[in-house]
C-alpha cells in the first residue's frame, strides 16, 4: 500500500533575486535573474536556455530516477551505471554475466532494450496558479480545500491529455498553496543499452566507497533513445528509429581543471531546506534512524541467502545496491545532523522568529498562530512515528504481505458487489489486477521474505501503541519468548501459504483471478488487520497533511518578511541548473581532499571483491597508455572530481559542462559530509562527485575499444 506521507511537501519561492549565486537548484524561469556571466559563463546566455529556439537544455532528460543527456544526432544518451545497472541486470544471467563484464552493443541491432526505462524530455512549461487556486481561494477547511486544489489539478490535465495526447503533462507544487507550474514532457519509451562498463569499472569500490571521497568510479553509462517512423513516442519494436535530438552536447576532451567554472542541468528529486524545526527533529530522531536500520536487516539477509549462489546474486544485485545507497546516505544525514547541529540550530532559529512575531502586532494577527500549531502537529507525529514508520515499511519490506494485502483489500471491496458485479470488475480490471499483484513479488524470495517479516512482526510487539494490538492478536503469543513465538507462527503460516509460491500465484491471477480472492490464507487474514490498522492512520495523516499545507504556505511567508530576503526553491523532481567551480575541501580538522583523482589510484586501491580492477587497466597504466587523456597538471588520466555545486538525488546522470558548454562530466554522487545537502547546503562540506570525461574517454577507447561509440559522439 502507498500514500503520500505527510512531510513531503515542495518548497519554492516567489522571488529569487537576492538568492546567493553560489548555492541554490534555479528553476528555468530564473536564470536570466542571475549574472552567470560574472560568475564565468562564457557563451550567450540564449545558448544555454532559449525558450524560442534550440538551446543546450534541449539535450537534457530525464532517464527514468536519474538524469541523462544527449551527446549525438542518434540518440545516444550518457547517464550513470547505476541509473542503468537494475536494466543490464535483467539481462544477465551466470551464462552471460553482463554485471561482471559489462555490455557493449558493437552496432545497433545489438542494443538491448531496458525494459521499463522511461525517459522525458521537457517540452513547455507555464504557471498555472490563478487557474489551479481560483476555487479554493475562499475555502477555511484544510481537507475541503485540499480536495478543491486536486480537483482542478485533474481538471487542468484532463484538458491537456486531450489537447496533447502526445505529451505527459503535470503540474508541480512550486510554493506550497500559492504557486503551481505545468510541465510538459515529450516520453522515449523505447530506450536501449549501448554500453554499460564492467562492474569493476563502473562501481569501483562498490559500497565501501560509496558517498565518500578520494573515489575512483567510472559510472557511466550509455543508452540510445528510440521512435517510432512517424517520430513519435512508440513502444518498442524492430522497426523503430533512433530519436533525433533538437540539441545534442559537445564534448571537451580537454577537461576543466581546479577552480575552473562548471554547471549542471538536471531533474534534482527532493530537498527540505525551508521546514520547521520539527520536521528535521522527525527526521534525525525517527526516520532516518529507523528506515537506515531495516535496510541494513534486509541487505544482511539477501546477501546470507546469495552467499553460496551467483544467480540469487544477479538476482538481489539491483535491490541491494538501492537499499545500501539509501542507507549508507541516511548515516551520512545522521552523522551531518550530529556534526552541524542543524536541527537545534532550527529550533533556535523558530524562537527568534517567534519573537519576531509577537514583537509585531500586526504581524502577530496574521502570524501568531502559525509556529504554535505546526509544533502541537509534529508533537502528534513524534508519538505516532514508531507506529507510522512500521506501517508505512512492513508492506515494501515483505512481498508476502503485500501480496496478502493485495488480497485483502480487494476481498473486502468485492463482497459488497453483487455476482455479476464482481465478474464485470474482474473483467474491466483484469490487467491493472494483475500488475499490482505482480508486483508484491518483485525480487521475491521465500527464504529471505520470512527472515524479513520475522523481523517485522517480533518490531510490532516491542512498540508501545495499543492500536498494534489487532496485529499482535493474529499472531497469538503463548509464551514470554516474542521472538520464539513470533519466528514459529510464520514459519507454520508461510508453510500454510499459497502465497509463497509466486509462479503460481501470479499464473492464477491472469487465468482465473476469482479463485485468488477466495484463498483462506493465515497471511491474508493478517494482512487484512494490518489494512484496517493503515487506513486508520491514513486518515489522521491526511488531516494532519493539509493542516500543515495551510500552515506552511504563512510559515515560509513570515520567514521571508523576517529574513528580509528570498528563499531558493527546494527540487522537486523538476528541471534545474545549477553553477559552481571545481574544488577540493577540508571535511575535518587536519585533512585536506585534493579536487581529482587518478587511475594510479585505482591500482593503490586494489584489494578485495569491491576494489577488483581488470588486468587491462593495469597494463596501460604501466605502459602510461593515456591517449589524449592526460590530465596537464596531474599527467595522467583524471578519474573522478569535486565541486561544490548544489546538487541531490536525482542529479545521478546530470551533464557536468564547463564555462562553453561542453561535456566535461558526468554527475554521480556526494561527498559524505554532503548527504546533509538535502536539508542545508554549506560551501565548507557540501561536494558532489563526477566521473570525468577524459576518464569515460579512455575507457571507451583503451577498455572497450568501442570506437564506433566515440565516432558516432564526434571523438
Amino acid at each position: 500500500m502507498n500514500r503520500t506521507r505527510l512531510l513531503i511537501f515542495t518548497l519554492a519561492v516567489v522571488l529569487f533575486t537576492s538568492a546567493k549565486t553560489d548555492e541554490g537548484m534555479f528553476p528555468l524561469s530564473e536564470l536570466s535573474k542571475l549574472d552567470l556571466k560574472k560568475a564565468g559563463l562564457r557563451i550567450p546566455f540564449q545558448q544555454l536556455y532559449n525558450p524560442n529556439g534550440a538551446s543546450i537544455m534541449d539535450a537534457i532528460v530525464r532517464v527514468g530516477g536519474c538524469t541523462g543527456s544527449f551527446i549525438s544526432p542518434d540518440g545516444l544518451i550518457i547517464t550513470n551505471h547505476h541509473c542503468a545497472f537494475s536494466f543490464v541486470a535483467n539481462i544477465s544471467d551466470s551464462v552471460n554475466d553482463y554485471i561482471k563484464n559489462g555490455f557493449l552493443a558493437k552496432d545497433k541491432s545489438e542494443e538491448r532494450l531496458a525494459g521499463g526505462l522511461v525517459c522525458k524530455i521537457t517540452a513547455s512549461y507555464e504557471d498555472v496558479s490563478e487557474k489551479v487556486l481560483s476555487s479554493s481561494k475562499t475555502e477555511t477547511d484544510p481537507l475541503k480545500r485540499k480536495k478543491l486544489i486536486e480537483d482542478a489539478v485533474e481538471s487542468i490535465l484532463e484538458v491537456e491529455r486531450k489537447k496533447y495526447p502526445d505529451l505527459q503533462s503535470e503540474i508541480s507544487e512550486m510554493f506550497i498553496g500559492r504557486t503551481y507550474v505545468l510541465f510538459r514532457y515529450k516520453l522515449l519509451k523505447d530506450v536501449r543499452l549501448v554500453y554499460v562498463p564492467p562492474r569493476s569499472i563502473g562501481e569501483f569500490g562498490g559500497e565501501g566507497d560509496n558517498w565518500v571521497w578520494p573515489r575512483h568510479s567510472g559510472d557511466f553509462a550509455v543508452l540510445r533513445a528510440y521512435v517510432g517512423k512517424d517520430g513519435k513516442a512508440a513502444a518498442y519494436s524492430k522497426d523503430n528509429v533512433p530519436y533525433q535530438p533538437v540539441q545534442h552536447l559537445k564534448i571537451n576532451p580537454k577537461g576543466v581543471n581546479e577552480n575552473d567554472f562548471i554547471f549542471i542541468l538536471g531533474y534534482p528529486g527532493r530537498t527540505f531546506r525551508h521546514y520547521p524545526a520539527g520536521f528535521f527533529e522527525y527526521h534525525q530522531n525517527y526516520m532516518l534512524p529507523f528506515i537506515s536500520s531495516l535496510y541494513d536487516f534486509q541487505i544482511k539477509a539477501m546477501q546470507e541467502a546469495g552467499k553460496n549462489s551467483r544467480s540469487k546474486q544477479i538476482f538481489f544485485s539491483s535491490k541491494i545496491k538501492s537499499l545500501a545507497n539509501v542507507t549508507k546516505n541516511y548515516k551520512g544525514k545522521l552523522q551531518g545532523f550530529k556534526r552541524t547541529q542543524l536541527a537545534e540550530e532550527k529550533r533556535a532559529e523558530e524562537k527568534m522568529l517567534s519573537t519576531y512575531i509577537k514583537n509585531d502586532r500586526e504581524l502577530t494577527y496574521l502570524y501568531g498562530d502559525v509556529l504554535p500549531r505546526i509544533d502541537a502537529i509534529y508533537s502528534d507525529i513524534f508519538k505516532d512515528a514508531p507506529l507510522n514508520l512500521w506501517i508505512d515499511n512492513i508492506y515494501g519490506a515483505s512481498g508476502l504481505i503485500n501480496a496478502a494485502s493485495f488480497i485483502a483489500k480487494y476481498d473486502k471491496y468485492m463482497k459488497v458487489l453483487t455476482k455479476e458485479e464482481q465478474k464485470e470488475f474482474l473483467k474491466s480490471k483484469g490487467n491493472d489486477l494483475k500488475n499490482g499483484f505482480s508486483r508484491s513479488y518483485n525480487y521475491f524470495d521465500a527464504d529471505v521474505d520470512k527472515t524479513v517479516l520475522k523481523k517485522m512482526l517480533v518490531d510490532a510487539y516491542r512498540i508501545n501503541d495499543t492500536r498494534l494490538d489487532p496485529i499482535r492478536a493474529k499472531i497469538k503469543i503463548k509464551n514470554s519468548n516474542i521472538e520464539k513465538s513470533v519466528n514459529d507462527w510464520v514459519d507454520k503460516a508461510v508453510e500454510k501459504s499459497k502465497l509463497k509460491d509466486a509462479t503460481a500465484c501470479l499464473k492464477l491471477m491472469k487465468e482465473s483471478p476469482e479463485k485468488v480472492f477466495t484463498f483462506k490464507d493465515p497471511l491474508i487474514e493478517l494482512a487484512g488487520v494490518i489494512n484496517e490498522v493503515f487506513i486508520t492512520q491514513d486518515e489522521t495523516d491526511t488531516k494532519r497533511d493539509a493542516d500543515l499545507k495551510t500552515l506552511m504556505s504563512r510559515y515560509v511567508e513570515v520567514k521571508q518578511k523576517w529574513k528580509q530576503s528570498s528563499f531558493i526553491p527546494d527540487a522537486n523532481g523538476t528541471l534545474r541548473f545549477t553553477y559552481g567551480y571545481v574544488r577540493g575541501y577540508r571535511p575535518q580538522d587536519g585533512e585536506y581532499h585534493k579536487p581529482f583523482t587518478t587511475i594510479k589510484g585505482i591500482l593503490e586501491k586494489e584489494d578485495n571483491d569491491e576494489y577488483a580492477m581488470l588486468e587491462i587497466i593495469k597494463e596501460l597504466y604501466r605502459s602510461k597508455d593515456w591517449g589524449a587523456y592526460a590530465h596537464a597538471q596531474l599527467g595522467e588520466v583524471p578519474v573522478d572530481f569535486l565541486y561544490n555545486l548544489d546538487t541531490t538525488g536525482g542529479n545521478s546522470g546530470s551533464p557536468i559542462l564547463d564555462a562553453d558548454g561542453n561535456l566535461i562530466g558526468v554527475n554521480f554522487d556526494r561527498a559524505f559530509t554532503a548527504t546533509i545537502n538535502d536539508y542545508a547546503w554549506n560551501e565548507n562540506y557540501s561536494r558532489s562527485v563526477g566521473v570525468d570525461i577524459r576518464y569515460v574517454l579512455w575507457v571507451l577507447q583503451k577498455v572497450a575499444k568501442a570506437d564506433h561509440v566515440l565516432k558516432e559522439i564526434g571523438m
